[in-house]
This record gives C-alpha cells, sequence and structure tokens, in this order.
C-alpha cells in the first residue's frame, strides 16, 4: 500500500497558520492538509482568503470542528478538492449539519476511556485513525482501542493523524521535539493506515518535511 504523508497547516498556537502558509509558499508546495481547529469561524474566513490566494492546489484532508457550516465544507470541496473530513467523536450531534458529506466524514477517536454511545460507527463512512491517540488507548486499556480494531480488522482506515507518541505518560505530543518519538508507528498494524497521512505537528513546515522523511523509512 503506497502511503500519502501530508504536511499540515495546523492552528496551535492559534495565528501559526500565517507562519505555515509562508512556509508553503516558499518551499513551492501545492498540496497540505489544513486542521483549523483551534480558530473561531472569524479567524479562519481570514485563513480561507489567504488559501484561496495561494498556490496550494490540493486539500486532501480537513479536520472540522463543531462550529464549521456547511459553506466552509463546500469552499474545500470545489476549490481545494478535498474528500476527508474528520471531526471527534464528540461531535455526533453535529453531523447531520454536514449530511451532504456523510460519505466523506470520518470519525476520529481521542482516549481517555470513554466514548458516547450516540458516536455509533454503524452509521459513519469510516475511521480517521489518529495514531498516537490509538497506541494511547491501547496503553490505557482503552475502549476507543478495542472498538477500532474491530472495524479496521474488517473495513481498515480511511485516513490519519499522525504526530508523536509519549510511552512513558502514553500521550499523544503534537510538537515533536525527536524523531524516535515516532517510532511506535512500528509496532502499529497496517490494517489501521490509510491512504491518506496528515502531520497533525505544531511545528513548521520545514519541521515536518524532515520528520516525513524519517515516517517514510518506518513505514515503507
Amino acid at each position: 500500500m503506497k502511503y500519502n504523508i501530508f504536511p499540515t497547516i495546523t492552528t496551535c498556537p492559534t495565528y501559526s497558520w500565517k507562519h505555515k502558509l509562508q512556509e508553503v509558499k516558499r518551499l513551492g508546495l501545492t498540496e497540505v492538509s489544513v486542521f483549523p481547529t483551534y480558530i473561531e469561524q472569524s479567524e479562519r474566513k481570514k485563513l480561507y482568503q489567504a488559501l484561496d490566494e495561494s498556490n496550494i492546489q490540493w486539500v486532501p484532508h480537513l479536520h472540522v470542528r463543531h462550529d464549521f457550516e456547511t459553506w466552509e465544507l463546500d469552499f474545500f470541496w470545489k476549490r481545494f478538492k478535498t474528500r476527508s473530513f474528520n471531526y471527534h467523536e464528540d461531535f455526533w450531534k453535529y453531523v447531520k449539519i454536514w449530511d451532504k458529506y456523510k460519505k466523506n466524514l470520518y470519525i476520529e477517536f481521542d482516549y481517555d476511556r470513554v466514548v458516547d454511545e450516540r458516536a455509533n460507527l454503524k452509521v459513519i463512512s469510516g475511521l480517521c485513525v489518529d495514531l498516537s491517540h490509538l497506541w494511547a488507548s491501547r496503553a490505557r486499556d482503552g475502549v476507543e482501542f478495542a472498538m477500532q480494531d474491530e472495524y479496521a480488522t474488517r473495513n481498515g482506515a480511511a485516513c490519519n493523524h499522525l504526530n508523536g507518541y509519549d510511552s512513558y505518560h502514553k500521550k499523544d505530543v503534537h510538537r515533536v521535539t525527536n524523531k524516535h518519538q515516532l517510532d511506535y508507528l512500528k509496532e502499529i498494524p497496517k490494517k489501521f493506515f490509510g491512504k491518506i497521512i496528515s502531520l497533525e505537528m505544531n511545528n513548521s513546515i520545514e519541521k515536518q518535511l524532515e520528520y516525513k522523511k524519517y515516517i517514510e523509512k518506518i513505514l515503507k
């Protein structure tokens, strides 16, 4: 299976998207994922305008949040040919708002060992496996790992978030400081990997690309 790994414009801290977008331009990138999960709609509109004026041609993966309106998904679908949208498990109540995109909406689980029974895997399009969340849930004997394991065995995964993992504290690491925080990927069964892998890192785009090379060596 060929893995498509993409650097990501993340929004933590809030205004870091501006610096990442400048990097994208400087590096001549035309394909990036976008995760505007830390910014309100007023700031997202500024991001969207900047994206529209950029040289980016394809946004393979968009991370939506609870206050997204349908027009926002429309924008990425039409302008950037986005076909993978993911949302957190606790956003199940908002999925009806995005009904026109239900075939392209994928659920992401955390690792707090609590899953709302209404986050029903039978009515979703598939999984967006956050790999560090998955491994933290496994280490904590969480129900989230068991649910995803059963589902992926039968259906695989559609897409992924990928960041670092702290095995001592059994938690995810969004600002990767050492490539060995990515070594946990060597242990994860292939069924949990989708075709679209987005680097959910708060690191610069340049640093993400550096880690991408290491990840590719692990996964080949």
